[in-house]
């Protein structure tokens, strides 16, 4: 077998595996031990045992289009598992020509293309950590005041603060989802709920009745609600001094500065994990657009083939056709998705490479721990999942793989500080200005 490289177009290269006279006799043996495996019928003869000479009268062209044509393939596959190549996808047997007196496979190699990127034209956006920091110490104790709060029954309104204790039931038509369920309201001016509005001015024993009706396609689902008012309260909130503070007994603190600087910390823990998921999404977002790759285009249309074909096999094309208007518009759109694909997935395992990035079982055990509350399920029993699961354990694996590159790349890329508070000033005296 002989093999020549007949052409190269940017990262896919075209080979010629030949096979002469000798080549194909060995090749035919093959064949014929394949076809009395597979106990091929051929009348007259013994399943398994029928001679080489016998197949090639009764198959014709075939016996070697078909037959001698797959053992080649196979010994070409060998081969090129021998070879230690970079592939963004699987070699492609393009072409295989037999006859009697020799033949050929031809073999598409898609190699991973050489991919530039320049982490210094990353642009990230930060919130300001002292303005965060501000923010979330005046909400914990904004909470830990609310959580404690006083309530004194009053016979009056409901009003701006109250809670108001109420019978909730809920229908849809005559189908009851909620019976005389017992709920609490704080009547708050930024709560936009509807049924905390409707509770303003309403007394204990007071009955309301309201609908709210949604759109469901073309149909209207109107619900009924009927808020039977058992009691108001008005909330008396204790004042944040040190003597508050020592009254709700947490450990080792017992003044207002030391339950301040407690949620400080708090806060920042989160708002430095926040901020590397931020900034993670943002890399990923980014990496395509500033990323410039020499791919050849029949890689992309090969690849683009296999999605087509995924998405045939699950039963998913037509209606993938359908969302996107047109056959010619899917495949557009499928070229792109697949070009940004791999230019971040590169970009990442470059990085990772030439930075030693790896993932252990720490980070897995780390990572389990922080979606264990998400997931609904133990620490330890989320780490199981991640372990036991492989298309999971993959996509936690990469995850954990683009944190890291992310992290590094931020190192290098132009971050701008942004305040919040300012954007929402701004945005209010437009609004006036335009009003």
């Amino acid at each position: 077998m002989e093999v020549k490289e007949i052409s190269k177009d940017k990262n896919v290269i075209i080979r010629e595996y030949l096979f002469g006279k000798e080549d194909i006799m060995r090749l035919e043996d093959k064949a014929v031990a394949e076809l009395n495996r597979k106990n091929y019928h051929i009348e007259g003869f013994r399943p398994g045992r029928v001679p080489k000479e016998v197949y090639k009268l009764r198959l014709k062209d075939a016996f070697y289009e078909i037959y001698v044509a797959d053992e080649a393939i196979k010994e070409v596959e060998k081969e090129l598992d021998k070879e230690e190549f970079q592939l963004l996808l699987p070699p492609v047997i393009a072409d295989a020509n037999f006859t009697a007196e020799g033949g050929k496979v031809v073999v598409e190699l898609h190699t991973e293309p050489v991919v530039k990127f320049d982490p210094t034209k990353l642009k990230l956006r930060k919130a300001k950590e002292d303005e965060v920091l501000d923010g979330y110490v005046d909400m914990r104790i904004k909470y830990v005041i609310e959580e404690n709060a006083v309530l004194e029954p009053k016979d009056g309104e409901a009003e701006e603060g109250d809670l108001v204790k109420v019978k909730e039931t809920v229908m849809l038509g005559e189908k009851k989802l909620r019976d005389a369920e017992e709920r609490e309201y704080v009547l708050l001016k930024d709560d936009e709920r509807e049924v905390v509005k409707q509770l303003y001015g309403k007394k204990k024993g007071d009955v309301v009745e309201f609908e709210r009706a949604f759109e469901k396609g073309d149909d209207k689902i109107v619900y009924k609600y009927v808020l039977e008012v058992e009691e108001v309260y008005k909330r008396i909130l204790p004042e944040f001094t040190d003597e508050f503070v020592k009254s709700l007994a947490i450990e080792n603190i017992e003044t207002t500065e030391q339950l301040k600087d407690k949620f400080r910390t708090e806060g920042k823990e989160i708002y430095d994990r926040e901020l590397a998921e931020s900034y993670r999404a943002q890399i990923i977002d980014q990496i395509s657009e500033i990323s410039e790759i020499e791919i050849s285009e029949k890689t992309i249309e090969r690849a683009v083939e296999n999605i087509i074909d995924n998405l045939k096999e699950d039963g998913k094309y037509d209606s993938y056709v359908q969302n996107y208007g047109s056959e010619e518009k899917l495949v557009e759109e499928l070229k792109n998705y697949y070009l940004n694909m791999i230019k971040k997935d590169l970009v990442v395992k470059k990085i990772a490479e030439e930075n030693d990035i790896k993932v252990d079982a720490e980070d897995i055990k780390t990572y389990a721990e922080r979606v264990s509350v998400e997931w609904g399920v133990s620490p330890d029993r989320a780490e199981a999942i991640i372990k036991s699961r492989q298309d999971i354990r993959n996509e936690v694996v990469m995850e954990i793989v683009e944190s890291k590159v992310a992290k590094i790349l931020a190192q290098q890329a132009q971050i701008e500080e942004v305040s919040f508070k300012e954007q929402e000033k701004q945005n209010e005296e437009t609004k006036e200005q335009r009003e």
